[in-house]
């Protein structure tokens, strides 16, 4: 990262870049957000950084929208991407946290976004690294589309948000605790998930989705139908996402929920 640069972006000429990487990520039938639109979302309080090498060669960048709710303003950050020759490097990372800097100096500490419960590496990335707050899983959320990073499959999504109060707990070593419930494929092992309800459970995920897809489709669409019920069950019941653990020895990722008890009656 020592010879990556972070901007704003604000001419044609960049935003032409940023359009040429979606394109060489999510293929050119991946809705494309157009020159057009990023020029006019800056007019109005949106946000594009761009990352670049010391050749000027545009590595990555992330792009989001001004917006409000009931409690006031929030940026909505649309797309990050990266390189495929530079991932891992820190770039995305780096993006979202030059983001929230400079979000910060306009008075909005509020951010919201999505990904893919099934992509690891991003779930790892947001909640452990990011700090980001689960808030809601919503099914097929655009729609099945050609792109292929998609997968084919609908693109079910975590809404998950930064801000005052939002800030995920890693986990070390959780997976050994005894009698821990893991919600898989399989649909648990460990305690039973019946009342009265565990303290805390694990939802699992495939280690890495894309060698699934490619391998047997049948399997990640089963992947996709066992997060979306064990994330629906688990939020349902008052359980919340606290962090992300990776077993690197046994290449195995899950969800770790913990869940507040309802308040006693009377």
């Amino acid at each position: 990262m020592s010879d990556v640069t972070l901007r704003r972006l604000g001419l044609a000429e960049e935003f032409r870049a940023c359009v040429a990487l979606q394109e060489s990520t999510w293929g050119r039938d991946g809705e494309t957000v157009p020159v057009s639109l990023l020029v006019s979302a800056t007019h109005v309080g949106g946000l594009v950084l761009g990352a670049y090498d010391a050749s000027e060669t545009l590595l990555g960048f992330v792009f989001g929208l001004a917006g409000a709710d009931a409690r006031g303003a929030l940026h909505w950050s649309h797309m990050l991407a990266v390189r495929a020759d530079v991932r891992g490097a820190g770039i995305g990372r780096a993006l979202k946290e030059r983001q929230r800097a400079e979000l910060a100096l306009q008075g909005v500490d509020r951010i919201a976004w999505t990904f893919d419960p099934l992509q690891s590496r991003n779930a790892h990335l947001n909640i452990n690294r990011l700090g980001a707050r689960v808030v809601e899983y919503v099914d097929d959320m655009y729609g099945v589309t050609r792109s292929p990073l998609h997968l084919g499959m609908a693109t079910d999504r975590l809404v998950v948000m930064t801000g005052p109060g939002a800030i995920a707990v890693p986990v070390q070593a959780v997976i050994h605790a005894d009698g821990l419930p893991v919600l898989t494929l399989s649909e648990h092992t460990g305690a039973p998930v019946a009342e009265p309800m565990a303290a805390a459970l694990l939802v699992e995920v495939p280690w890495e989705i894309q060698e699934i897809v490619a391998s047997d489709a049948a399997l990640a669409v089963r992947w996709r139908n066992s997060m979306r019920r064990h994330f629906h069950f688990a939020l349902e019941h008052g359980y919340g996402v606290s962090g992300f653990v990776r077993d690197r020895a046994a290449l195995r990722a899950y969800y770790y929920f913990t869940r507040t008890p309802p308040p006693e009656a009377g």
